[in-house]
């Protein structure tokens, strides 16, 4: 029951976001094409025993009654498609957006990279029509009954035993719902063969891996893996709605049986004297109108379930994307200590290998910290950390005393800024794409401007339009960039927030060459240096030790585990493992 309030509440949201007035037109529209079938059949009886007995007044209201009734069912199609694309249409929006809205609201990326999110959001995009069938089928659900109902009673009236032709609804709304409780089940299980087979088809058709698809000819290979994920799932899936169709089809023989009795019954009482023509007219009709509300009521029955699984989806992703509400506590103005790291342990969801073991770990407040070491040492894994994209699996991180899971995630998220290597091509205007990185200041045609000198991007006043330059080739007049060049516009989105507790540059300069990472980080230095009065921590994380040496404190990762800390000078003194890596890169450049 709980699971049906959640879902009529959703329901009703979507609705309200939809339009009142599109929904009303749509339920509405629907509805009249149910009424087609019941008047016909009240039509049918004036109109045959006025026509039999030279009745006018019978004739007439017979006449209008079946010509009301063929005006709406011919209408219908015609209205209802109208209303069902444009309610697919709004609702599909509506689906997205809030979809867009959990997954961008969440301040945290571990449930965004579980599988079994994965799954699900991938069934809610699939599905996302059903929320808006959901809609129509809460109001026309009852108006089936009340059809199913008054026809029965009419039938009643006439012939007793002819009540059994509705009973028949009941069997079928319960084979319609266990029929879409197995193919939702075959759809999740096979819910990431989908995905598969997308990912496979993306990979294939997308400039960014069609070189090296080409180059390494594999695309035979894309094909065939695609053609087996295609046949696990529609196996799958086709066997499901086997079983159920075999049920459905023995329910319609069974209205078959059910309709073909109703005329034998009216036909005996005709021959017995005790009915006339138009009540065997209007039996044909009520019998035609039974089996078709009971129809009706089965195939909602089954979409109800269907709105409901999507519903259960829709809120599976609610509750993983709203597990940090409650932290409210607002971070410091400036930090006066640093942020420490006690103890910390993490690994991934879904693996017990942990990725960081007995990290503990003191970033002073206003300094220049350097994090090195080797691939797969940890260090993009404790950047994300203290981002707050994940929390510790044990152990805690403090900032300035405060347990970071305590703060107010997008307070915190507010006061810091970050240039990954991993960055977002944002194909929108430059003064946009730069701009995101500070939402107030966007349209701050000189902050814009000061940031994209920060990171040594000039090259984006020479654009066609400059600042109102659409970056993408992708767009009429768009511009592509180089990798260099995305990835500088990237560092100046990290510098548009003028006032930050934490800047992360994680790999930020993977695609520039050293002179061009080296300038960059002397002028990244010299600003972090320039905002010690606030306590900015600065953390830079790269692969080329000539360009980390400037740090006040430079932190080495093995591992997982913290090996080594100290200044350039000191960790070369020690001859471990930085001085290794360190005199190893070196001998490679001269």
């Amino acid at each position: 029951m709980r699971s049906w309030r959640h879902t009529w509440r959703l329901l009703l949201g979507i609705g309200r976001e939809i339009g009142v007035v599109v929904c009303v037109l749509h339920i509405l529209v629907v509805a009249t094409s149910f009424l087609g079938p019941l008047l016909l059949a009240l039509g049918l009886r004036p109109l045959v025993d006025g026509a039999a007995s030279g009745d006018t007044r019978r004739l007439a209201t017979g006449g209008v009654l079946s010509g009301v009734a063929l005006v709406l069912t011919a209408m219908a199609p015609v209205g209802y498609r109208w209303a069902v694309i444009r309610m697919r249409e709004r609702s599909q929006m509506v689906v997205q957006r809030r979809l867009l809205t959990l997954s961008a609201s969440a301040s945290g990326l571990g449930h965004i990279e579980l599988p079994a999110y994965r799954d699900q959001l991938e069934l809610l995009k699939q599905r996302s029509d059903d929320l808006a069938d959901g809609l129509t089928l809460f109001a026309i659900g009852p108006i089936t009954v009340v059809q199913l109902v008054v026809t029965a009673l009419l039938l009643g009236r006439i012939q007793p035993l002819l009540l059994v032709i509705p009973l028949l609804a009941i069997p079928a709304v319960r084979l319609a719902r266990r029929a879409e409780r197995l193919r939702s089940s075959a759809e999740l299980r096979t819910a990431a063969d989908r995905r598969a087979a997308q990912d496979l088809f993306a990979l294939a058709t997308t400039p960014a891996s069609g070189a090296e698809v080409r180059i390494h000819g594999v695309g035979a290979e894309l094909v065939a893996r695609h053609a087996v994920a295609s046949r696990t799932r529609h196996g799958a899936v086709e066997a499901a709605l086997l079983r159920s169709v075999g049920a459905t089809v023995g329910v319609w023989l069974c209205y078959a049986a059910g309709f073909f009795g109703a005329v034998v019954v009216v036909l005996r009482q005709v021959a017995a004297g005790e009915a006339g023509a138009g009540d065997v007219a209007m039996v044909l009709g009520l019998a035609a109108a039974v089996v078709g509300a009971a129809g009706q009521l089965s195939s909602q029955a089954g979409s109800a379930m269907r709105v409901r699984t999507v519903a259960d989806h829709y809120r599976w992703l609610e509750g993983e994307a709203g597990k940090d509400a409650g932290r409210t506590a607002p971070p410091r103005e400036r930090l006066a200590d640093g942020i420490a790291l006690e103890g910390v342990h993490f690994a991934y969801q879904g693996t017990d290998r942990p990725v960081l073991t007995d990290v503990s770990l003191r970033l002073p407040a206003g300094a220049v910290v350097a994090l090195v070491g080797e691939n797969g040492a940890g260090k993009t894994s404790l950047v994300k950390l203290l981002t707050g994209m994940y929390e510790p699996t044990a152990g805690r991180i403090a900032v300035d005393g405060m347990d970071l899971t305590s703060l107010d995630p997008d307070a915190y998220r507010e006061r810091i800024t970050a240039g990954f290597q991993d960055y977002a091509r944002f194909e929108l205007a430059v003064r946009e794409s730069v701009g995101v990185g500070d939402l107030t200041r966007m349209t701050d045609d000189r902050a814009v401007r000061a940031a994209l000198e920060a990171a040594g991007a000039d090259f984006a006043e020479r654009l066609p339009s400059g600042l109102d330059t659409t970056l993408g080739a992708g767009w009429d007049g768009g511009a592509e960039l180089s990798g260099g060049q995305w990835q500088r516009l990237a560092l100046a989105r990290a510098a548009m927030r003028p006032r930050p507790l934490l800047v992360v540059l994680d790999e930020p300069t993977a695609a520039l060459d050293p002179h061009a990472e080296h300038a960059l980080f002397q002028r990244v230095t010299a600003d972090a240096r320039q905002g010690r009065v606030d306590g900015r921590i600065t953390l830079l994380v790269s692969h080329r030790f000539s360009t980390v040496r400037m740090a006040d404190l430079i932190v080495v990762l093995s591992g997982g585990r913290i090996t080594e800390c100290g200044t350039h000078s000191e960790l070369l003194a020690r001859g471990g493992l930085y001085a290794d890596l360190y005199n190893l890169q070196a001998e490679s450049y001269r």
